[in-house]
């Protein structure tokens, strides 16, 4: 059975990356990219419009924007990818692949687009958590069968970890796998917020997350990068 992808972008202020990341996505045939804008007041969506994608607004709510993409996608898989990713070439022939070999959702591996050595330490223990908990991040790429997705009722409107929620729904419902294909994530985050602070802060968040901390005291702690 032949699969197709629908990629669902949520966005809000992105015009500085935005035209890097829709570029690739522009010479694959048969590949649905949906880019749903939360709102900006930027040139976000002014860009985004100069792309072969769909581009759709509702409010600024990452997990509400990720459902609305996957409201009107047309394709059998969902991947969810953030506008600073960019996924490695041949990921979207292995999800594909990976999806007709009984699994029903997954992520790639995620590798940090930058040399300094601490970054393989973020990323591969990133990479090892998912792989041991099956619990997945925004920034990994998720992808799901549509249908599945659809049976769990999408993400959960919540401020945080609407990521690792879903996952958790997710795993119950069939195998899920970590591809090795890579996923490429921008640093910005780590470096405007200084590298030790926002790996503290990460970790901070997920042990809450864990012991189940309210989830709007951990969004004050969570800092959105622009």
């Amino acid at each position: 059975m032949k699969y197709m992808i629908s990629v669902i972008v949520p966005v809000y202020n992105e015009e500085k990356i935005i035209k890097q990341f829709l570029s690739p996505f522009s010479y694959n045939c048969g590949l649905e990219v949906i880019v749903v804008d939360g709102q900006s007041s930027d040139k976000t969506v002014e860009f985004a419009k100069q792309y072969p994608v769909k581009v759709i607004q509702c409010v600024k709510n990452r997990a509400a924007q990720m459902n609305e993409g996957a409201k009107i996608a047309q394709k059998d898989i969902l991947l969810f990818l953030h506008a600073d990713c960019l996924v490695e070439r041949g990921s979207l022939e292995d999800i594909n692949d990976c999806l007709n070999n009984g699994y029903i959702g997954g992520c790639l591996s995620q590798r940090i687009t930058s040399d300094k050595i601490i970054y393989r330490f973020i990323e591969a223990s990133g990479n090892i958590r998912s792989n041991i908990s099956k619990i997945f991040y925004g920034d990994q790429a998720i992808f799901v069968k549509k249908d599945k997705f659809l049976k769990l009722g999408g993400f959960n409107g919540v401020a945080l970890f609407e990521d690792a929620l879903f996952s958790k729904k997710l795993k119950k419902e069939g195998r899920l796998r970590v591809l090795n294909n890579k996923v490429f994530v921008s640093p910005r985050r780590w470096e405007k917020n200084g590298i030790m602070k926002t790996t503290f802060i990460n970790w901070i968040l997920t042990l809450g997350f864990m012991l189940g901390m309210p989830l709007d005291i951990l969004k004050r702690i969570y800092a959105d990068v622009r």
